[in-house]
């Protein structure tokens, strides 16, 4: 499933084209996606000008010339394919956007989703807080708002798992499975501690693990767990470079240890049982 790094890769890429872009043509080949589409996206969205993206959490926003937003969810194995001019239809593509970009060139952006778990929305900007999808997001992984201070009273009576909880888009928004893993194996801390048991800095240990891992992900293009590509076509490679999740019965990079895999509420957790307290 794409995460905040895989999201924020594409966000990168479509920063490059969809800025001060025109829309011409908008061509819906699926409207039943995770919730069905709006029947007056392409009528709403066509001859719209389209603004600098930016992402809530695992959301990509793109706000309009007219005050409304369209937003992409890529939801389990979603992408964005990036084409110059116009696009040739590929087997699971349900959305196609043809704009016309700043530089007067034209390009095909299309939502490819196999699973069909994501989602494309066309609404009002006023609106955005009131998004169903967007209402009731947590403190943003990588903003500056994310400190003990605001974190710790979040999870001060949360018994639950703290591997649960980072992956808990109503406390962190971003934060997913893979990367749950990754930060907890960086922080030191075992997966299956209640998130209330943290001290001050066990907390803060989990914040700079979360910005160090996730923005070392977005430097170097996103993983290529499942089905995600970036939009130009080339896989992410920091897969390769994962130090914890997928290395079930391999050593440990620190004490060479085995590492374990579990399930934590039926999803794949993985940790070293010597490192992690």
């Amino acid at each position: 499933m794409p995460e905040l790094p895989e999201v924020e890769t594409v966000r990168l890429a479509l920063d490059k084209i969809v800025k001060n872009a025109l829309v011409k043509k908008v061509e819906i080949y699926r409207y039943d996606l995770r919730w069905k589409v709006k029947d007056n996206l392409k009528v709403n969205l066509e001859k719209d000008i389209l603004k600098k993206p930016f992402r809530m959490g695992k959301y990509i926003l793109i706000p309009t010339i007219k005050n409304k937003i369209l937003l992409i969810h890529l939801g389990m194995s979603g992408q964005i394919k990036i084409q110059k001019k116009n696009h040739l239809k590929s087997k699971h593509d349900h959305i196609d956007i043809v704009v016309q970009a700043e530089n007067k060139l034209t390009y095909s952006i299309t939502y490819n989703d196999p699973r069909r778990f994501g989602f494309v929305d066309f609404f009002n900007k006023k609106d955005i807080y009131h998004h169903f999808l967007l209402k009731n997001l947590g403190i943003e992984a990588l903003s500056k708002e994310l400190t003990v201070n605001k974190l710790k009273p979040l999870i001060n009576n949360r018994k639950k798992s703290i591997k649960n909880t980072l992956i808990d888009q109503r406390v962190i928004a971003g934060i997913g499975n893979i990367y749950a893993s990754e930060i907890l194996y960086r922080a030191k801390i075992h997966p299956k501690r209640s998130a209330n048991s943290l001290s001050n800095q066990e907390v803060d240990t989990i914040i700079k693990a979360c910005r160090f891992i996730l923005k070392k992900a977005i430097k170097v293009g996103g993983t290529t767990i499942k089905n995600h590509a970036q939009p130009d076509g080339k896989l992410g490679y920091f897969s390769q470079k994962l130090k914890v999740y997928g290395r079930a019965g391999q050593k440990c990079f620190y004490c060479k240890n085995n590492i374990i895999n579990m399930l934590i509420t039926k999803r794949s957790t993985f940790y070293c049982d010597h490192c992690q307290i």
